[in-house]
């Protein structure tokens, strides 16, 4: 008997480990049980039922362990105080992950002829997991990792390229501070949009209108619509400030330290991600014209005004990366839309940084792409798709949004996505979301 006894300890150490509300046990089986949860309706001389749909199903795992060894029965006792305790617990699942559950079912059994063990059964219903937000965490943190590389990369190579010509004299600075100024400038008219103040104002609490009713990420509950304007206007003094501060920079260094804090002062100006994208999406295609010369001086003109342009155009694409990071889609649709609009992108801007001979800034660039883009695909693989609803004649949103979703509460979405000339009358044949 001691030899099972040893055989099952040394057994016990190959299984990976599991742990409810912190009592350690041994895991040798899992299973699961997700879905919807569908009613099915049967009608009298109706061949096929209705299932409606009511919704997702509690996430249900049945476990299977045991526990041995001398102090297996106080381990044992100390998981049937775990599972009659009241409310959640703490699950930790070597591939489920960390889980706040409650224990439907536990059912322990000593084994026949055999000591020191004790075969263990759960069945856990999920009520929050904090993988997703755990992955979502990490993603952010690499994003953000990659664009510190990423900015370190496209300013070294900036540095190196200009270096030599801007050496040359006053005229070839000149060019180059024209190349950032009209750039910023464009950064600075950006905020003078109506896409701008629908942001400023989609902070201040309440239904505003759907030209308002954006995806920001903070609803300040004190803010109030003059406060809200009040802020954009302070924050476009800064960044025509930050603006200014360009035409005083005289080395490449400098220089490229005023482009890049540029997209960074817009963002922060803005409150919803979806304008940030918007809006620096529009600096990230600058693309003046650069006439070629015949002459050494004006050779160094182009390159200056070529690498600054590229520099601008990065900085932005920098920008956007940390925003996509920050913008909650609201349909699958949506984020890949957004997902192959940003990898070219990127995949254009890395190409130019390769023909350039700037290699940091391509490997930067490449990496950053493959982290964004990641981020997206997972967000995009748990969002609801678009679907096409058709009625026979226009309806008020209030009975679409009952109608489609059992949901009153839905119609500013069916509003918002449909974009009828009014409410009261909806267009026959609109996109909404699926779930």
């Amino acid at each position: 008997m001691s030899g099972a006894l040893s055989t099952l300890t040394n057994t016990a150490e190959q299984y990976l480990q599991c742990s409810f509300r912190g009592v350690p046990f041994v895991v040798v089986g899992t299973g699961g049980a997700p879905g919807r949860k569908i009613a099915v309706h049967d009608y009298p001389f109706g061949d096929q039922p209705w299932g409606e749909d009511l919704g997702r199903k509690g996430r249900l795992y049945r476990i299977r362990g045991f526990v041995n060894g001398p102090m297996c029965q106080v381990q044992r006792d100390l998981l049937v105080i775990a599972c009659e305790t009241k409310g959640t617990g703490l699950l930790v699942h070597p591939s489920l992950g960390a889980i706040q559950a409650v224990c439907l079912r536990f059912e322990w059994r000593e084994r026949d002829e055999c000591t020191g063990v004790i075969d263990l059964e759960f069945e856990f219903l999920e009520q929050s997991s904090y993988l997703s937000s755990t992955i979502v965490a990490a993603l952010h943190a690499a994003i953000g990792v990659a664009t510190i590389a990423y900015n370190a990369a496209a300013t070294s190579d900036y540095t190196s390229t200009v270096a030599t010509p801007l050496a040359a004299g006053s005229v070839v600075a000149s060019a180059a501070v024209e190349t950032a100024s009209a750039w910023s400038s464009m950064a600075v008219g950006a905020l003078s949009s109506p896409q701008a103040y629908g942001a400023a104002v989609a902070t201040v609490p309440g239904n505003n209108g759907r030209y308002t009713n954006l995806n920001a990420g903070v609803v300040d509950s004190t803010a109030t619509v003059s406060g809200a304007l009040a802020a954009l206007t302070a924050s476009r003094d800064a960044l025509e400030a930050d603006a200014t501060a360009i035409g005083a920079e005289v080395d490449a260094g400098g220089m490229a330290a005023a482009i890049l804090a540029i997209p960074d002062a817009l963002r922060g100006a803005i409150a919803d991600p979806g304008t940030q994208i918007a809006l620096l999406s529009q600096l990230a295609v600058y693309a003046p014209s650069v006439l070629p010369a015949a002459s050494v001086t004006g050779d160094d003109i182009v390159t200056v005004r070529t690498a600054t342009a590229a520099l601008c155009r990065q900085a932005a694409l920098l920008s956007i990366a940390v925003a996509c990071s920050n913008w909650q889609p609201t349909s699958s649709n949506e984020a890949q839309v957004l997902r192959q609009r940003i990898g070219s992108m990127l995949d254009a801007e890395a190409t130019i940084a390769a023909d350039a001979g700037c290699d940091a800034t391509w490997q930067a660039l490449r990496a950053l792409r493959a982290i964004v883009l990641q981020d997206l695909a997972d967000r995009a693989a748990q969002l609801p798709d678009i679907i096409t609803v058709t009625r026979n004649a226009p309806l008020p949103a209030l009975v679409l949004a009952q109608q489609i979703y059992a949901d009153a509460t839905r119609t500013p979405d069916v509003i918002q996505r449909a974009n009828p000339i009014h409410p009261a009358f909806m267009p026959t044949s609109f996109e909404v979301l699926s779930s």
